[in-house]
């Protein structure tokens, strides 16, 4: 990570400074109506995991019994709302039966 935000910060003043040139060069050869001003270059992080990658990940936790129905839809959508996620939490439980209700009433014991 350390690498991409030093290499990211090398380029940043680089690149906009070409691009004001370019800006510059469009206006006087081209006639162009913009009004150059150097632009504000950001880099994304870049850096994102597999699917694959993040499902061994949640099928390691789940074989553990480390990670909840919750958690796991919302490391795989964490763009989803509340509502969407717990309507497919509430799904997957109904799939799986995980969310049936203890038949004789003593789990968790207590």
């Amino acid at each position: 990570m350390i690498t991409q935000t030093e290499k990211a910060g090398h380029w940043r003043h680089t690149l906009a400074e070409q691009l004001h040139v370019q800006l510059l060069l469009d206006r006087a050869m081209l006639g162009s109506w913009v009004t150059p001003q150097c632009p504000a270059v950001e880099f994304d992080s870049g850096v994102s995991e597999s699917l694959q990658s993040i499902g061994t990940t949640l099928d390691l936790l789940a074989r553990a019994g480390a990670v909840s129905t919750a958690t796991k839809v919302n490391v795989l959508h964490p763009e989803w709302d509340d509502t969407t996620l717990k309507t497919e939490v509430a799904l997957i439980l109904a799939e799986t039966g995980a969310g049936a209700p203890d038949p004789v009433g003593t789990f968790p014991a207590t």
